[in-house]
């Protein structure tokens, strides 16, 4: 079995797919729980949202709410396709956390925005090594994306099925696998 391309897509919001479900709770009325609803609400980061976001910080949080409130912020600069701020955000969360699930597929979605697919994938196989995480298809679809960029089509096609075998109508997984072309070997 050999699996190519259909035809290369630029892959726009699909690198995205990992911001839209990572965002992380923060209880309370706090900035930092505002600053949780507008990711979670999908804000498109507006300059209020990114401003409660920041005076968050200003604020006693516990770690935990400080890595949150910093992955929370970095999807909302991605939605903002403000990407390097949007990295700088992930790493203030893995410095705090650096088995954070969410920061990392959010880490590599932002890494991929720019281009940076070694350390994307980095990143992302960090992610997968979290095998009860709800945001495990995400982080899958972030990976094939890269394979995808490396030529490697059938790891990349592997991925695809398997988050669509934990996700079965996920949308942006299912247009992704319309891509490939399955022909037998030879």
């Amino acid at each position: 079995m050999k699996i190519l391309p259909i035809a290369f897509l630029a892959f726009g919001a699909f690198a995205l797919a990992g911001a839209a479900h990572a965002q992380l709770s923060v209880i309370g009325n706090s900035e930092a729980a505002q600053c949780y609803r507008h990711a979670l609400n999908g804000n498109t980061g507006s300059n209020s949202a990114l401003k409660i976001c920041a005076a968050a910080f200003d604020t006693r949080l516990t770690r935990r709410d400080q890595a949150a409130t910093y992955v929370n912020r970095g999807i909302l600069y991605m939605r903002k396709d403000e990407y390097m701020k949007a990295a700088r955000d992930y790493e203030a969360a893995l410095a705090i956390n650096p088995d954070l699930t969410e920061a990392h597929v959010n880490y590599a979605a932002s890494l991929i925005r720019q281009e940076k697919y070694d350390a994307a994938f980095l990143s992302i196989e960090k992610a997968l090594t979290d095998p009860k995480s709800e945001i495990r298809p995400e982080a899958l679809f972030n990976r094939a994306v890269i394979l995808d960029y490396r030529e490697n089509y059938r790891g990349a096609y592997r991925d695809l099925k398997a988050a669509l075998a934990i996700r079965p109508d996920w949308a942006p997984a299912i247009q992704r696998l319309e891509r490939y072309e399955v022909r037998p070997a030879g």
